[in-house]
């Protein structure tokens, strides 16, 4: 998967969001910081994020913030549940 595909299926992700007025704040920021991780992770070099630490480190919060997610959303928004497991499946075919 490229980067335009991912960004297009957090698009997606964000746009049925938005379409469900009836989803907490906590779960609103908890899906924009796992955007906002995700694009930084994307902004490094391939070599270098295979490198550094710091950018394991963040691809193990991606993770571990995705699963909380996907938990949270299965109960509670079920819709939004295939969007996430998209992403996560993208992401894991990434390396991330």
């Amino acid at each position: 998967m490229n980067r335009e595909e991912l960004t297009a299926l957090l698009q997606k992700l964000h746009t049925e969001l938005a379409a469900r007025p009836q989803v907490d704040a906590s779960t609103r920021q908890a899906l924009q910081s796992l955007d906002t991780d995700i694009q930084r992770v994307l902004a490094q070099s391939g070599e270098q994020a295979a490198n550094d630490p710091q950018s394991a480190a963040d691809q193990d919060d991606i993770n571990a913030l995705a699963q909380t997610l996907e938990a949270k959303l299965e109960t509670d928004h079920p819709v939004l549940i295939g969007t996430l497991r998209d992403l996560m499946d993208r992401l894991g075919k990434m390396g991330i």
